[in-house]
């Protein structure tokens, strides 16, 4: 279980930037969680750093099954693309090794409390 998940919240498809996105592209949010966490973890595994050389917009939106799907993600600052690379902002806050560690430790402090001395 060490790399192959990542971190979503469970209030994402609420969130105002998947409401843009589910507007601008007409269509549902759950949808667009989906193609997120299929953008996303293409970033967790191929990126340490949150950037993605080589890839292109057009090869995002054939991931995520869906055109235009990554320029709705820099729209809502999800994304940036300098023609070069994508990046993805505040990778290390949500994703990689150290944010991973982050969360278990959470996890396991929480568990920790609530047992019995």
């Amino acid at each position: 279980m060490a790399g192959d998940w990542i971190k979503m919240r469970t209030n994402l498809p609420s969130n105002p930037k998947v409401v843009r996105m589910a507007s601008a592209l007409k269509a549902d949010r759950f949808r667009i969680v989906g193609g997120l966490l299929s953008v996303w973890s293409l970033f967790d595994f191929h990126s340490t750093d949150g950037t993605l050389s080589g890839y292109t917009l057009d090869t995002l939106d054939e991931l995520a099954a869906w055109s235009g799907f990554a320029e709705a993600m820099i729209t809502v600052g999800w994304l940036e693309n300098d023609g070069l690379n994508l990046t993805m902002p505040r990778f290390e806050a949500h994703n990689g090794a150290c944010s991973k560690r982050r969360v278990l430790d959470a996890e396991r402090k929480r568990v920790d409390r609530k047992r019995p001395n």
